[in-house]
């Protein structure tokens, strides 16, 4: 959904999407502490901080004049799409790096899988909550992804589920919510959604003996 809300805090502006990503994270994070308890939790907090301070500091890369002109900038503004893809890439990155020290076992994976759905999710809902948009494309968004999130959470932590076949609902029903919103297949939630289903299904299939999970 497009921001079309700004919220005021202290000096600062905010759009509507910072407000959906926070709530998304707390839920996100509240719900994982539930299921998998406090370590994988602050799993979920790392990921989120470090997508935030790469986002941030992408800047940098992304408007090096304005850095120099005046290094605030990096307080007050940040790298746009491509800082947030950025910061994907980089849990990605490290995701794989601790699978690969033994640091990240495969109820960890699962639980940060749990994660990134539901930020997506609820990122999703709120969004529809906070900002004004036709109502065909509210109605849609709100209950499809309302019913997605109810079975995901019935069945993630299953010991019979399948992953794969999860992350891959995942994804097309974010595609099916795509086509009634006014930015139908070009927009950030989307693609991130992609991005995010392709690694877990990749990672999936091929590192992790998800028997393993349950001895």
């Amino acid at each position: 959904m497009p921001v079309t809300s700004f919220f005021t805090i202290g000096s600062l502006s905010v759009p509507s999407s910072w407000i959906a990503l926070m709530v998304a994270f707390v839920v996100a994070y509240s719900a994982v502490r539930f299921r998998y308890g406090k370590k994988q939790a602050e799993m979920i907090g790392d990921a989120f901080f470090y997508l935030v301070i790469v986002w941030k500091l992408s800047i940098v890369l992304t408007d090096f004049n304005s850095v120099l002109r005046s290094p605030l900038a990096i307080v007050y503004f940040h790298g746009g799409a491509v800082g947030f893809y950025l910061g994907l890439l980089f849990i990605a990155g490290k995701t794989l790096w601790d699978m690969k020290k033994g640091r990240l076992d495969a109820n960890g994976f699962r639980a940060l899988f749990t994660g990134a759905v539901l930020v997506q999710v609820v990122y999703q809902v709120i969004m529809v909550l906070l900002n004004e948009g036709e109502m065909i494309a509210q109605v849609v968004t709100v209950v499809v992804f309302g019913l997605f999130a109810v079975f995901f959470w019935m069945n993630s932590g299953k010991e019979d589920n399948w992953p794969v076949q999860l992350a891959l609902v995942f994804m097309a029903v974010h595609v099916f919510v795509a086509a009634v919103q006014p930015d139908e297949f070009i927009q950030t939630p989307l693609i991130t959604t992609v991005v995010m289903g392709l690694f877990f299904v990749i990672v999936f299939m091929r590192k992790l003996d998800w028997r393993d999970i349950y001895e």
